[in-house]
């Protein structure tokens, strides 16, 4: 992992979860703070391994936590944006990882300690209950995905993967080959492969040289299943600041 001087640490908190902190929480955790670029698939926490620092992504980075199955296959099983943090791990029980957490999206993103993580949460209510927030908001999201995973159409789980994706990048332009879509949902190439062409034919996505570009989110969201409403209404119903 590199660091991003360049990139100042308060620009970056304007663009994430930290902005919801009132500015007495956010000054408080801010020398801690540390600004970092999170290269295409980096690793960010392996499984079993202690959690050394929360990740808060800025917009743009999207970070995927990742099951592995016995015979190596991967399943994706949440997403973080801008619009969460990961590595709460570190708060609960052994601080180990469940996950393999990586960098679906690259970009900037900020990390905290984990025992200056521990301290905000024990000190600070409302940071307290923002982070508990997002930690319920990954919980709703990973059950979410078992379901959709077991009940829906891959070209309507596909819909809903892509704005979700969308949603916590911040932007339509996506740096996303189909290769990657199909690890992240476990799945055949040959399947996305497939589903893509039906949105590109429809016009509702374009994809070329590595990147998808979102071009009808309307549409998009008529063919996604149910889960993305339902997506939707659990990440609206998790606290942003204190007393939300």
């Amino acid at each position: 992992m590199t660091s991003a001087p360049a990139i100042a640490e308060r620009e970056l908190a304007a663009d994430s979860l930290l902005a919801a902190l009132p500015a007495d929480s956010l000054a408080s955790v801010s020398p801690h703070l540390e600004a970092v670029e999170l290269r295409p698939q980096q690793t960010v926490h392996e499984i079993g391994g202690r959690v050394t620092h929360a990740h808060f992504p800025a917009a743009g980075c999207v970070l995927a936590g990742v099951a592995i199955m016995s015979d190596g296959a991967t399943v994706e099983t949440a997403l973080v944006g801008r619009e969460g943090v990961a590595g709460l791990a570190a708060l609960f029980a052994d601080g180990r990882a469940r996950h393999w957490t990586r960098a679906l999206l690259p970009g900037a993103a900020l990390r905290l300690p984990a025992d200056a993580l521990h301290e905000l949460f024990a000190r600070d209510e409302a940071a307290r209950l923002l982070l508990l927030g997002s930690y319920r908001a990954l919980l709703a999201q990973a059950t979410r995905r078992a379901v959709c995973n077991a009940r829906h159409h891959l070209f309507a789980r596909l819909c809903t993967w892509l704005l979700t994706v969308r949603a916590r990048a911040g932007r339509d332009d996506l740096p996303l080959t189909q290769e990657a879509i199909a690890r992240q949902l476990g799945v055949r190439r040959a399947g996305v492969n497939e589903a893509v062409g039906r949105l590109e034919r429809a016009g509702v996505v374009e994809h070329a040289r590595g990147r998808l570009r979102l071009l009808d989110r309307a549409l998009l969201e008529a063919a996604a299943c149910p889960c993305h409403r339902a997506l939707v209404a659990e990440a609206a119903a998790a606290p942003r600041a204190f007393g939300g």
